[in-house]
């Protein structure tokens, strides 16, 4: 695995090798062991461990709103851990301190379930009318556990674009790799998201879901552990590729805004107001200004509702099936089972059909699991397994797809940023996802549940196929490599309506 990780760049005539950075798939390692703690396909079934009062729908009220507050604040997530990479002297030093400070945050919250136990809190507070009927009672206790996800996910709006848009930052900065080879880095969140699950679900089966919060403090320990390896990393480099910001100033990214652009056309010689800093609004402008971006947009919105469903709920379907906790947990690295090569051959993926058919490939995989949980009887977990397999063509193709798409169009230094409007789009499908999903499985059923879902991200398909068909602007099927002529600098991948002077 150290050979995996470490990458040595070719030798000067005179010179020993040079050793470069650690990659960032060692972040991605520890932090998604960690994921799979608080906020993994345990979590539904936790809370129903927590309170009777959990029901289905209520679960997915909560989780869509615990997802609506990611998709509120990723945007300023993003924002604010390219800010504090502006501001850092060292290379990737900004984005660590932001990653670490969010992850501690994502852990105290997860912790906070377990506090009403050890302070021996049980009270149910009843409300009475003035005739001395009684009402629907306020419980404090659930109340507590509804905020306590609503903290994690202020944590997990601000951690996930600052990691993916740290990695996309650090192979953009090497001198043999492209943020192509995203997929390589994010594959090893996806094994160790496999391994955790399994873990999870073997010490829940043996010691209860108790085991959960002895996982989220040793993961978050770890983790602590491998920021300072990454860090270290960094500093041993002899590179040059992440030397201290000294000539900062040299590599600063302007911005001219889109109506000034257009008022006075993007050759005038005359000088444009620059801010040293892009507003949010105006990169979410750039994804959405062609009729492919758009419908980009529409079909992860739908696609996302979707996986939302089997990421949060599928677990209790799978206990009405006859599942274990030990079971759920070979679900998952039956899924990871996939992700893996997926990732893994991304760039050769991207090169091949490019990010627009990786995304139709992740939709099609969605659309014939979820039609296949409609039919399978109750005591086949096999067949459950086998369609589990189809979630890594799901999540992988539709990871790597969307984040190249908008990566391509996103300018050097705001990747984090980029990686936040991309959550935000996702996870507002989440939200509306699992608010109708929760009331609908509670109404009709898990099975009638998934179908519908199904459907959704068919018309979705649809929607980008003919947008594919439609539209004359080639960058959602054209090749990622980069042209013999053209160094990293010189591919800004920029939509017509601004203008980026580096």
């Amino acid at each position: 695995m150290a050979e995996e990780i470490i990458n040595y760049a070719s030798s000067p005539p005179n010179s020993t090798k040079k050793i470069a950075a650690f990659r960032p798939r060692i972040l991605y390692c520890s932090l998604f062991v960690w994921n799979t703690v608080t906020v993994g396909k345990f979590i539904a079934p936790l809370l129903q461990t927590l309170s009777p009062k959990f029901t289905d729908s209520l679960i997915g009220v909560t989780l869509s709103i615990q997802y609506g507050i990611v998709a509120a604040l990723a945007g300023w997530g993003g924002s604010l851990a390219d800010r504090a990479e502006r501001k850092s002297s060292q290379w990737g030093h900004g984005r660590l301190l932001v990653i670490a400070l969010s992850t501690t945050l994502g852990t105290f919250a997860f912790l906070g379930h377990a506090l009403p136990d050890c302070l021996g809190y049980t009270e149910t507070i009843i409300h009475a009318t003035p005739n001395g009927d009684s009402t629907t009672p306020w419980d404090y206790l659930l109340l507590w556990h509804v905020l306590m996800r609503f903290i994690y996910a202020i944590s997990m709006a601000i951690c996930a674009p600052a990691l993916d848009g740290l990695a996309l930052a650090h192979l953009d900065a090497m001198e043999d790799a492209t943020q192509a080879e995203f997929g390589k880095e994010r594959m090893w969140g996806a094994m160790f998201w496999g391994i955790g699950s399994l873990v999870n679900g073997v010490g829940i089966d043996k010691y209860g879901f108790g085991f959960m919060y002895f996982m989220v403090i040793l993961s978050t320990i770890t983790s602590y552990l491998v920021i300072g390896v990454y860090i270290w990393g960094l500093a041993r480099d002899s590179t040059g590729a992440f030397a201290s910001k000294a000539n900062a100033s040299e590599n600063k990214t302007t911005y001219q805004s889109l109506d000034a652009s257009n008022n006075s056309g993007l050759n005038s010689t005359e000088n444009p107001k620059e801010s040293d800093i892009i507003p949010t609004r105006e990169l979410f402008i750039l994804l959405c200004k062609t009729g492919y971006g758009i419908a980009f947009c529409v079909f992860l919105f739908l696609l996302a509702s979707g996986i939302s469903v089997v990421d949060n709920l599928a677990f209790i379907f799978f206990a009405m099936l006859g599942s274990t906790d030990s079971m759920n947990g070979l679900t998952v690295v039956f899924t990871v089972f996939m992700e893996i090569p997926c990732f893994h051959y991304a760039p050769e993926l991207l090169k091949c059909y490019g990010p627009g058919k990786m995304l139709l490939i992740a939709g099609g995989a969605y659309v014939i699991r979820v039609f296949g949980y409609t039919i399978v009887p109750k005591g086949h977990m096999g067949m459950i397994l086998i369609l589990e397999t189809l979630h890594g063509f799901t999540y992988a193709c539709q990871k790597v797809g969307s984040v190249e798409f908008v990566a391509r169009i996103m300018p050097k230094g705001y990747e984090a940023s980029g990686q936040g409007i991309l959550i935000l789009i996702s996870y507002f499908g989440v939200v509306v996802g699992l608010f109708v999903a929760g009331w609908v499985q509670e109404a009709l059923g898990p099975r009638a549940m998934y179908g519908s879902m199904g459907v959704i991200v068919l018309i979705g398909m649809i929607i980008l196929i003919v947008a594919e068909k439609c539209s004359s602007d080639d960058s959602a099927t054209k090749d990622v490599t980069v042209k013999p002529q053209e160094t990293k600098d010189e591919q800004t991948h920029l939509l017509p309506g601004a203008k980026f002077v580096r």
